[in-house]
């Protein structure tokens, strides 16, 4: 079962389009280039971005949480991106630095965050 968050992301390039995307996860016909950022089932608080057609499929096994919606493959990345920082900012990624620190991560961080 394809389950959809409370909130549903997009990039604001895509907020005009929500809807229809929306639309296009209920009914159980098209969605033809829609992604889908959903929850991994491998680890908390990783992500996975999946065609919505390659969800559906998935979603006849096991329920699968839709957390963001996006156009194109290149703006789920965005997507993802934008939801990790936030996360980054608020705490809630354990290790991750926002895109576009000046500084890279150092091994003692890196061997921290594979702990």
């Amino acid at each position: 079962m394809l389950k959809l968050e409370k909130t549903i992301r997009t990039i604001p390039e895509e907020s005009g389009n929500l809807g229809a995307m929306i639309r296009s996860v209920r009914k159980s016909k098209g969605g033809d280039g829609v992604f889908c950022v959903v929850r991994s089932d491998a680890t908390q608080g990783m992500m996975e971005i999946v065609p919505l057609l390659y969800a559906r499929l998935e979603a006849k096994s096991r329920e699968i949480a839709v957390l963001g919606l996006a156009g194109s493959k290149k703006n789920a990345l965005e997507l993802v991106r934008q939801m990790v920082d936030e996360m980054a900012k608020r705490g809630e990624f354990a290790g991750a630095k926002p895109l576009g620190a000046d500084e890279p991560y150092t091994e003692k961080e890196l061997y921290e965050a594979t702990k």
